[in-house]
């Protein structure tokens, strides 16, 4: 079901975003009536711009089963009877080219990080973009003198974006997300997350910091590299552990700050504080494991 869930919303990102795609599937739609009507009357109502409400709810998550049950029910034989097969096949051949392409992009330049945020901002009609993820850092170590790319951070392609309205950043995930056209063009995407699904601590809005895109005057609006940290720190991953002990080089954090950023966290996170703390605990002694080794 999670593949044909995965084939199905992407399918559906690609008709919101090529007309051809869109006409190709309803027209596979029209002459597989006969066969399965009821599935594909309904096929064809979505895309004819029909159902936007549960279309945006299949947006809203990373799993068919992260659907609420009613909406899970109402998608369950509607995925396995999904109208994208022509138009996946051509982008099977496009995602080839596109693999080809992204094999020579490495770090995200600011440039990169600018043209997503203004792309994403133009996209949702607004003139303010909340960024997350690893390539947050890059305003603060721009902003630092150092030169972007910086080779001590991990590669990404992906810049986590949010313009603070869920509906939006949906859009914005289906019009220059990955395997969007703008993807396949520049090597470089978005990946719409809603600002609830930040975790960080409960202040971290009061030490943002600002770049204003050159173009177009675009407010961009970053977190604290600190609370970039934290916020890795209480994901886990071994990148996770990588990114802090990289963000920590370029802007340490004293021990005294590290305890009231936890304790903040916890106010905001009291569920995912027991985590955090053991993670902390892993990434000191990371930190520690190689100090000495290069001593």
């Amino acid at each position: 079901m999670q593949r044909a869930w995965q084939s199905c919303r992407e399918g559906l990102a690609i008709c919101r975003r090529e007309e051809s795609a869109r006409q190709k599937a309803l027209e596979f739609s029209c002459r597989a009536h006969a066969i399965a009507p009821t599935h594909m009357q309904r096929w064809i109502e979505i895309l004819q711009g029909k159902h936007a409400d549960h279309v945006n709810a299949l947006f809203r998550v990373e799993s068919f089963f992260g659907l609420p049950l009613p909406e899970q029910a109402w998608w369950d034989q509607l995925i396995q009877s999904a109208p994208f097969a022509p138009v996946l096949v051509k982008q099977k051949t496009k995602g080839k080219e596109q693999k080809e392409n992204n094999e020579k992009q490495t770090h995200m330049t600011l440039e990169q990080f600018d043209h997503i945020c203004r792309a994403a901002a133009a996209v949702a009609g607004v003139n303010k973009v909340y960024v997350f993820g690893a390539n947050a850092i890059i305003p603060w170590l721009f902003q630092m003198g150092y030169q972007i790319p910086l080779p001590d951070f991990a590669p990404s392609r992906e810049l986590d974006v949010s313009v603070g309205d869920e509906k939006m950043d949906t859009l914005i995930d289906g019009s220059i997300g990955e395997l969007s056209a703008f993807d396949q063009t520049f090597s470089v995407y978005a990946h719409a997350v809603s600002l609830a699904a930040f975790q960080a601590p409960a202040n971290w809005q009061q030490r943002t910091g600002k770049r204003v895109e050159p173009v177009s005057g675009v407010e961009i609006i970053v977190p604290h590299p600190h609370d970039l940290i934290i916020s890795k720190l209480a994901a886990g991953r071994p990148k996770d552990f990588d990114f802090a002990a990289s963000v920590a080089r370029f802007f340490p954090m004293p021990h005294n700050v590290l305890n009231e950023l936890v304790n903040e966290f916890r106010a905001a996170h009291p569920q995912a504080e027991a985590v955090l703390r053991a993670n902390v605990e892993i990434w000191k002694s990371k930190i520690l494991t190689n100090a000495n080794k290069k001593g």
